[in-house]
């Protein structure tokens, strides 16, 4: 009986101890092996498969990526705060949710409606990429800070 009841619980999307520590698992290296992720839960690779599957399949995990280090060479970074002049939002993100100077953007709450992380070569590039911004029809203001170091990864 309580042997149906776990599988009724994986089954509705309800998320356990074992799945926790998956997302975990993955949160610090999205490239460990499902060999890997079942010796860690002791589960066999077949179950912790289905796991995943069905944690990717519940939107839980909807993407992997890949984390880059820093380089000298990197460019300048700086974090953009965008006020819109429109409502919804959404048709004016879509105007530039591809550009590839974006590396993050968050929509927030409070006076200013969106921050975005923005990768560029040097500050006369920053200095375009903001007018480009500006210029998109329903972007109101744009601000800008450069980021002099990262502390926390």
């Amino acid at each position: 009986m309580v042997e149906n009841h776990l599988v009724d619980s994986q089954i509705v999307g309800a998320r356990d101890a074992i799945d926790e520590k998956l997302i975990a698992l993955l949160r610090q290296d999205a490239r460990m092996s499902v060999t890997a992720l079942a010796r860690a839960v002791a589960l066999s690779r077949t179950a912790v498969q289905a796991r995943v599957a069905r944690l990717e399949r519940d939107e839980v995990i909807i993407g992997y990526r890949a984390v880059l280090g820093e380089r000298t060479d990197a460019g300048l970074r700086a974090v953009l705060s965008v006020t819109f002049s429109q409502r919804p939002c959404h048709p004016v993100v879509e105007k530039f949710r591809r550009w590839p100077e974006i590396t993050n953007y968050y929509s927030v709450t409070g006076p200013v409606d969106a921050f975005m992380v923005v990768r560029v070569k040097n500050a006369q590039e920053l200095s375009s990429f903001v007018d480009r911004l500006s210029a998109v029809p329903g972007v109101g203001r744009v601000g800008s800070s450069v980021m002099l170091r990262e502390d926390f990864n």
